[in-house]
């Protein structure tokens, strides 16, 4: 029996799953909206382009529709929505997924949960992929200038009006945006035609084709970067609003707080992620490689941060009892960003990830003090006009 490439189609919901198998030039929301590509997929979704046309069958329009498990649609639909129409009302539309409306849609493994948002682009890893071609992460400036519109984003989403966490500031929920205007879509469209699909266990399958219609290179000029490069903060399906409690099995960049036998987590905890995944697209690898036990994974930290100072009210938990003994031999952060960096390029980055990578959670500064005070956060906004 072929396996599917992709997505599981066959699993149902009872095990978990349950995707839409879905093709192309298929119709959806009682025929408002036609499949012209498949985007990508995740563990509760798939994503495709879409057109629509006017009562006169003449204007097209194109959007993305997220269409969820019918395992997780239920969540999704009392959950994710609403907290997707908060961000939607208050933050920068180019920064984050744009939710227009959302509609439900039924297939053999039940009823799905379909939302319509504006589409994106590649994924940021490309870009980072193409760069470790020729060294081992991003140019620093092109890192500071990612860092500064994450941290937009947090800022938007942690202040007094919206109030979410985000929970997946990582690699593979950062994309690039892309031309979305008809004739746009419908020039790429036709010179990078759809995938054939495929037939397996009598179900269609249609392979991922990203929109790559807004093309950037890994070493552009920072001027080049700030004032035309669109970044995307995606991947709220872990987002939460308060109270804030930590998702049974999923990683949040090991955030300390997150590995202990009674675990917390909430905004510093995005903010312990975003330093994680700064320091990945400066070095172009993780900086936590352990997969063992929370107690070992929470001695990496200490050691790569030579960092002893546990909180007091930590020490009763028994993930902190077991904490195993200094290794001497792991390298440090300081001496990791060294290895790779400029002395003043290393120091700069070193200060700055020590503001989010403190096992304190409430250590580390927020996301509105790093807008208001942090010279690393301040030099990746500046205005275009600054840059030769």
């Amino acid at each position: 029996m072929e396996s599917f490439p992709e997505e599981p189609l066959s699993r149902s919901a009872a095990d978990g799953f349950g995707y839409l198998p879905a093709d192309i030039n298929q119709t959806l929301c009682g025929g408002r909206y036609t499949i012209a590509r498949k985007l990508g997929w995740g563990p509760r979704s798939s994503t495709w382009l879409v057109y629509e046309k006017d009562s006169n069958d003449s204007y097209t329009c194109y959007r993305a529709v997220q269409i969820y498990t019918a395992a997780r649609s239920e969540e999704v639909e009392s959950r994710l929505v609403p907290i997707l129409e908060e961000v939607h009302h208050y933050a920068d539309p180019s920064t984050v997924p744009c939710l227009s409306s959302s509609f439900r849609e039924t297939s053999i493994h039940g009823e799905h949960v379909c939302l319509v948002m504006k589409p994106y682009g590649l994924p940021f890893s490309n870009v980072l992929r193409d760069a470790q071609s020729r060294r081992d992460g991003l140019p620093v400036h092109v890192v500071q200038f990612t860092t500064s519109e994450i941290v937009n984003v947090l800022d938007v989403l942690h202040g007094k009006k919206v109030r979410v966490m985000h929970a997946g500031v990582k690699l593979e929920n950062l994309v690039l945006g892309a031309e979305t205007d008809r004739n746009s879509l419908q020039t790429h469209i036709s010179e990078n035609p759809p995938a054939k699909t495929q037939i397996i266990d009598g179900l269609p399958v249609v392979r991922s084709q990203p929109l790559a219609n807004d093309m950037v290179d890994w070493n552009d000029p920072m001027r080049w970067v700030v004032g035309c490069w669109i970044l995307v903060l995606a991947g709220f399906g872990h987002s939460q609003e308060a109270p804030y409690t930590p998702e049974s099995g999923y990683d949040y960049s090991s955030a300390p707080e997150t590995l202990l036998e009674n675990p917390t987590c909430g905004f510093s905890t995005d903010i312990w992620m975003l330093g994680c995944l700064i320091f990945h697209l400066l070095m172009g690898s993780p900086l936590l490689t352990s997969t063992g036990t929370p107690s070992e994974r929470l001695g990496e930290i200490r050691d790569v941060l030579q960092d002893c100072q546990i909180p007091g009210h930590w020490l009763g938990d028994a993930t902190v009892q077991a904490l195993p003994k200094q290794d001497p031999s792991t390298q440090s952060l300081e001496q990791r960003l060294k290895q790779n960096l400029k002395e003043d390029e290393a120091s700069a980055a070193y200060r700055f990830l020590r503001k989010c990578l403190v096992i304190d959670p409430a250590g580390r500064m927020s996301s509105r003090d790093f807008i208001r005070r942090d010279e690393w956060v301040r030099e990746g906004a500046q205005c275009s006009c600054g840059f030769k």
